[in-house]
Parts: C-alpha cells; structure tokens; sequence
C-alpha cells in the first residue's frame, strides 16, 4: 500500500509549522523580557554565576541572612559606571567602588547602588562567605 501526501496539504502543514514557530519564539522572548525591564538584564541575569548578583536602578537587595556573625568578602565587578556600591551591614554603612572589594563581619547584609543607575546599566558584585 502507498500513501501519499498532497503537495498542497503539506506545504500547508509546513506554512502552519513555520507560523507556530515564529509565534512561539516571539512569546519567548516576550516573555523572558516581561520578567525584567529589558533585554540586557535578562541577558545579565541569565550569564551570572552563583554567588554573583546583579543591581539594575534602583535594586536593593539582602545577601547575607545567618544567626551568627560571619566574614563577607563583597567585590565591586569591574565597571566604567562610577556608581559606588551601597553597603549595609548589622547598622553600619560602607561603600565600594567597582572594582573593590571589601571583607565585613555581619549577620545580615543588605547592598544596593548609592545612586540610582542609568537604565540599559548594571553593577555585578560577587559575595563570598568566608567564615
């Protein structure tokens, strides 16, 4: 028995194919996008590593949550935004410009930018716990 497919009815099929695949694609991207205010923090946050955070405008975030003091090594990522980095820690404050680093003895540390960035830019800072 031989089958046969119409060459009308599967070029059709491909053409629905090719329209569900774009469609697709786009709620993808539409998506990943709707989750952030942009492309390139989603790109960002998607090549971070684990101990790294990112800080867009206005972010503030808690990175360090023990029941005990421990020692905090925050590095500022390399940037060419002049935009220091805000640190709080057990009711004290710091700031370190990017490409510095600082250790800290704390049990709750709270950063975010001393200033509000510029949209399309990011701070990466890496938090280790040391002890």
């Amino acid at each position: 028995m031989k089958t046969s497919i119409h060459h009308k009815s599967g070029m059709t099929a491909i053409l629905a194919a090719a329209a569900a695949f774009i469609a697709a694609s786009f709620a993808g991207q539409s998506y990943a996008q709707g989750m952030t205010d942009s492309y390139l923090e989603w790109q960002a946050r998607m090549q971070a590593g684990p101990d790294e955070y990112l800080f867009f405008e206005d972010d503030r975030k808690q990175v360090v949550s023990y029941s005990q003091e421990r020692i905090v090594r925050v590095c500022a990522g390399e940037s060419s935004i002049v935009t220091p980095l805000s640190i709080e820690y057990d009711d004290k404050e710091t700031l370190v410009m990017p490409g510095d680093c600082i250790r800290v003895e704390a049990m709750e540390v709270y950063l975010e930018p001393a200033d509000t960035l510029e949209p399309n830019t990011f701070l990466r800072v890496q938090v280790d716990t040391l002890s």
